[in-house]
């Protein structure tokens, strides 16, 4: 099973498009993942420090399902990209071979109301979500990628 999961912290904008502070990127099959952490430096739009890693399947494979389960119960806008329902400045998408979930648009969120809100209890739920994989950042991307 092929996965990839994506969050990217930044994504409001209003007039001007948003800037994304952070970007940890998590892909792999059954075979291991590799995971990419991209941090904004200080003082700076569009220069980021980026560290590399990998993880092996079995590391991953129990954190990826309670990943899945998690997000299932949770609401993504509507339309696509109006609104931060979480209104954490933050977007999250786990695409897989038989599940496909995202929140924040690929362009981020801009303007507009959602028809779709989230509860406070998601909204908590998100936010536990969105430390695990920022933690899964952390943990594995650790070797500085050329800059």
């Amino acid at each position: 099973m092929a996965f990839q999961v994506v969050l990217r912290d930044g994504i409001t904008g209003g007039f001007a498009g948003p800037t994304i502070k952070q970007v940890v990127d998590i892909q792999g099959d059954n075979s291991g993942a590799s995971i990419t952490q991209a941090t904004l430096k200080p003082q700076s739009k569009t220069d980021y420090h980026t560290q590399t890693g990998g993880v092996s399947a079995e590391q991953l494979s129990s954190l990826l399902d309670l990943l899945k389960q998690e997000l299932q119960a949770l609401p993504t806008e509507d339309p696509v990209g109006s609104e931060d329902i979480y209104g954490q400045d933050i977007s999250l998408s786990f695409f897989s071979d038989d599940f496909q979930w995202s929140n924040g648009g690929p362009e981020g969120c801009s303007q507009g109301e959602s028809t779709t809100k989230a509860s406070d209890e998601q909204k908590e739920k998100f936010k536990e979500i969105v430390q695990m994989v920022k933690g899964l950042g952390d943990q594995y991307a650790v070797t500085v990628a050329a800059e």
